[in-house]
């Protein structure tokens, strides 16, 4: 391998941006990326994102909870509410990433949090869509077993996580970070 070629990136290639001081504090150098706005702005960004991932988690959690119609032994119900639940987690916990991480943000942490969140969102969608499709397809088979409320809440509940996870993409989308190059140390 010449010296020209660029090394392959590995799982933890982003340790290769610490570089040790004359003190002996490891320092980022790496690429960063600063939020286009106020402070006040970023946090009301993630205050938003809180409300919707609140509610996400809220119905999910409800939903869980609920007897309804396929909810007790049908999979094509059970598995998307779980998938659905799960990736609403997901988007929750890289939310703590961000928040956590600051502006300016690292590069691997923008890529760990707001590049992985239209692909978890769509996740989180698609299977809460199908978890409304499943329960809706188990009462046309099967009936409602005499739990029509809980049916009814079930729909409800899936439906605010579809609906959250949709605004949380819009919302994620829209917000504008600015990449700044890295800057290397002197040797």
């Amino acid at each position: 391998m010449s010296h020209n070629q660029p090394k392959k990136k590995h799982r933890k290639a982003y340790l290769n941006d610490f570089h040790k001081s004359l003190s002996g504090e490891y320092i980022y150098h790496g690429v960063t990326y600063t939020f286009e706005g106020s402070k006040k702005e970023r946090f009301h960004l993630y205050y938003k994102l809180l409300a919707v991932g609140a509610v996400m988690f809220a119905a999910g959690l409800a939903s869980g909870c609920i007897t309804a119609p396929g909810t007790l032994n049908c999979f094509y119900v059970l598995i998307p509410y779980m998938v659905s639940f799960l990736a609403s987690i997901s988007l929750i916990w890289g939310l703590c990433r961000l928040w956590a991480g600051g502006s300016p943000l690292r590069e691997y942490l923008y890529q760990a949090t707001l590049d992985q969140f239209q692909p978890r969102g769509t996740l989180t969608a698609v299977s809460a869509g199908c978890a409304l499709l499943g329960e809706t397809v188990y009462v046309i088979r099967n009936g409602s077993e005499g739990l029509v409320s809980g049916m009814i809440l079930f729909l409800v509940c899936q439906a605010l996580v579809l609906a959250g996870s949709i605004l949380w993409m819009r919302i994620t989308e829209n917000s504008c970070w600015i990449k700044n190059e890295a800057v290397r140390p002197k040797d």
